[in-house]
């Protein structure tokens, strides 16, 4: 499945994304766990038609390698999946289809 990635972020974006990286990193000698970060790999079971989706997180500044399942917290999908937890609930936008997915597994 491809997502763009194209967007733009506003001012309300960034305060969320910063108050989501505050409560992560709150404490940075021990990372919360089983949380979504930098880095971790995200599976979800989508609501809609079942299908389970896997996405790494990474941010810009760690460069794009080119795996179209890697997601940027930059983005609104990516910042919806920042900080979930197995058994969160991510709000997806496919199209003109908006569903649901259920965060399964979280890993590092």
């Amino acid at each position: 499945m491809m997502m763009n990635v194209g967007f733009n972020l506003g001012s309300r974006d960034i305060k969320t994304l910063n108050a989501k990286l505050g409560r992560i990193y709150s404490n940075p000698i021990t990372s919360p766990k089983n949380t979504a970060l930098i880095g971790s790999t995200v599976t979800l079971i989508n609501c809609l038609d079942s299908s389970v989706l896997t996405f790494r997180l990474t941010d810009s500044s760690t460069g794009h390698d080119g795996d179209k399942d890697d997601v940027c917290i930059g983005s609104p999908f990516g910042l919806a999946l920042l900080g979930t937890k197995p058994g969160s609930v991510v709000k997806l936008g496919l199209s003109n289809e908006e569903g649901h997915a259920v965060v399964l597994k979280v890993s590092s």
